[in-house]
């Protein structure tokens, strides 16, 4: 089993419009980032006014359809593949891009299939998000890029890793 954190940014109060997705090895050896493209036109302002400067584009950008492909075959890739996350929107969000957005079944047709994939809640608790607040203080250099994705699912695996006492490169 591999153990993998997923960290996602969102555009609106609910939750349901995805603006970038990030996941990380146990061993921080692995990893995906990506954003959709086009952005969500009507970010709340949190969003607009945070996450949207922080984001890479170019490179990272995806339409919705490559970014399915670009998930599937980078999870196809690790073995028994296991993720983790802390918000339940996360995962939400991560099951609805590996099922392919809204895309109809003919413009997924010749995608790999959706790989097995066991994901897992993990719950909020007080020694965790203190874990994941010591990272930032630990890394002051990553503390103005909170709420990047992929900032993110490094500081929940490093809070994980600290909490089982595991080590962390």
């Amino acid at each position: 089993m591999t153990r993998l954190f997923l960290d996602c940014e969102w555009a609106d109060n609910l939750g349901r419009e995805l603006v970038s997705l990030a996941l990380v090895s146990e061993d921080g050896q692995d990893r995906f980032y990506s954003e959709v493209s086009p952005l969500p036109k009507h970010p709340n302002d949190f969003v607009r006014a945070v996450v949207y400067p922080l984001l890479d584009h170019g490179f990272h950008a995806r339409q919705p359809i490559d970014l399915t492909r670009d998930l599937r075959a980078f999870l196809s890739r690790i073995s028994e593949p296991c993720v983790l996350f802390d918000h339940p929107v996360d995962g939400t969000l991560f099951g609805h891009v590996l099922d392919g957005f809204d895309l109809p079944v003919a413009a997924l047709a010749h995608l790999r299939p959706v790989p097995k994939v066991v994901t897992t809640l993990i719950a909020e608790c007080d020694a965790m998000r203190r874990q994941i607040d010591r990272y930032f203080i630990e890394h002051p250099e990553q503390v103005d890029r909170k709420h990047h994705a992929m900032v993110d699912a490094e500081a929940l695996r490093w809070a994980y890793c600290r909490a089982l006492k595991v080590d962390t490169p």
